[in-house]
């Protein structure tokens, strides 16, 4: 399994968790957003968030697969 699979089925999973919950689907989204931004600074540094979010942020359209051009 990939990388973004791994990350897609946590995804799933705390989505599901949250709205069994009764939680709404875009405030876990951002939550996951959050705390995924945290454990990746602290993991490879402020430079390298910054240096990933901007990057996501220019292909928010979607124009470009970035899962498939990061997982070769």
């Amino acid at each position: 399994m990939s990388k973004y699979q791994h990350a897609n089925s946590a995804i799933e999973q705390a989505v599901t968790a949250g709205v069994s919950e009764g939680l709404d689907r875009e405030e876990i989204l951002l939550a996951l957003i959050v705390s995924s931004v945290a454990a990746y600074r602290d993991a490879a540094g402020k430079k390298a968030v910054r240096d990933a979010l901007l990057y996501e942020l220019g292909e928010v359209e979607g124009a470009t697969d970035t899962q498939f051009i990061r997982s070769r």
